[in-house]
């Protein structure tokens, strides 16, 4: 039985993927598979090779990114998180203030339109802030192209960026090698990621699809059900489709329209990591916590990427990923908040 087209590109996308994560895997930076698969198809895209967003698949993607944040949670992550809010709060400090710098910058620079602004602003969920512009009559477009040149230059910068700072405070591929799961701990995997895919479906709550996996399966590691740690060569498939999904978003974009908004991407991203890395050092001797941790921790990026980066590299997982779930739906709460106020005014 022969393979027609459309069933030739998903297979030749994976694997275009999979071997340029694995070539920037050798390279030994941090998330090289995540980093590696989206290079490839974003070259794919430049080429005009057809290029296939696995749609399908990406819920389940999803749900694993938040069934593996889970599992790093324990009784004790659960117990410190009482002596983090200082970090908590410093984030929303550092949040507030690039995003009102970012607003300007949109405005003033790239004259944007004042609920395009605030939306290219807000580092939350990029498919949330693209719903939110369909009622404010903005150029979706523009918002798009801009969260996702941001989420692609963090994926790109951050690990990097950390792996000159402290490499040798890195735990890279943080998930044992050499763990199989047997069938019982598949099971209950497979069931924290079924739940994610149906809260999703079902529910409305912001960030659904990494934070209900997530807690199903902190629950079940917390109690005592099972204690089932996820094998790197899981982690590195994971990254393989997020890699795709990032680098699919540019397929089909006109040059001449990606060049209008990626100088405003660029200085979107460029602020809010230099925010992120320099507010980390400040509240470290403050709150003398790990700098390193709080660097991951107030990284802008999509919650699954920036999610797997701390899966990736092993530095206090649990409390990075409470931290980019509280930026993810500090961002999507205020958002409207914010839009409604910016229409009010003449």
């Amino acid at each position: 039985m022969s393979l027609k087209s459309g069933q030739i590109e998903p297979i030749a996308t994976v694997a275009c993927a999979a071997l340029g994560g694995w070539l920037v895997s050798l390279t030994g930076i941090p998330l090289g598979w995540l980093i590696g698969a989206m290079l490839s198809v974003i070259v794919m895209s430049a080429f005009k090779l057809p290029v296939h967003q696995p749609q399908r698949v990406m819920p389940f993607v999803r749900a694993s990114v938040g069934t593996m944040l889970g599992a790093s949670v324990t009784l004790s992550v659960l117990q410190s998180l009482s002596d983090w809010w200082p970090s908590f709060l410093f984030m929303a400090v550092v949040m507030v203030l690039g995003g009102v710098l970012n607003y300007q910058i949109m405005r003033r620079m790239f004259s944007f339109g004042k609920s395009e602004s605030a939306l290219c602003a807000v580092p939350g969920g990029i498919a949330e802030l693209i719903m939110l512009s369909e009622s404010t009559g903005g150029e979706q477009w523009r918002i798009a192209i801009v969260h996702a040149v941001r989420i692609a230059l963090a994926i790109l910068i951050i690990p990097i960026l950390v792996s000159w700072i402290a490499e040798d405070h890195i735990v890279k591929d943080a998930a044992p090698a050499g763990i199989d799961l047997d069938w019982i701990d598949a099971a209950w995997f497979g069931l924290c990621v079924a739940v994610g895919v149906l809260a999703n479906r079902l529910t409305f709550i912001p960030a659904r699809i990494v934070l209900v996996p997530m807690i199903v399966c902190a629950v079940l590691h917390v109690t005592g059900v099972t204690d089932f740690v996820v094998p790197s060569q899981f982690s590195n498939l994971v990254q393989v489709f997020i890699g795709i999904n990032v680098g699919g978003r540019f397929a089909g974009i006109a040059l001449n329209v990606l060049l209008k908004v990626a100088a405003a991407a660029v200085c979107v991203v460029t602020l809010q990591i230099t925010f992120a890395f320099g507010s980390a050092l400040l509240a470290a001797d403050v709150l003398q916590a790990d700098p390193m941790t709080l660097a991951l921790a107030y990284a802008p990026g999509g919650l699954a990427e920036m999610s797997l980066i701390a899966v990736a590299l092993g530095q206090e997982v649990a409390i990075i990923g409470f931290h980019h779930i509280a930026r993810v739906l500090g961002a999507l709460f205020t958002a409207p908040i914010i839009l409604k106020s910016l229409n009010r005014r003449p």
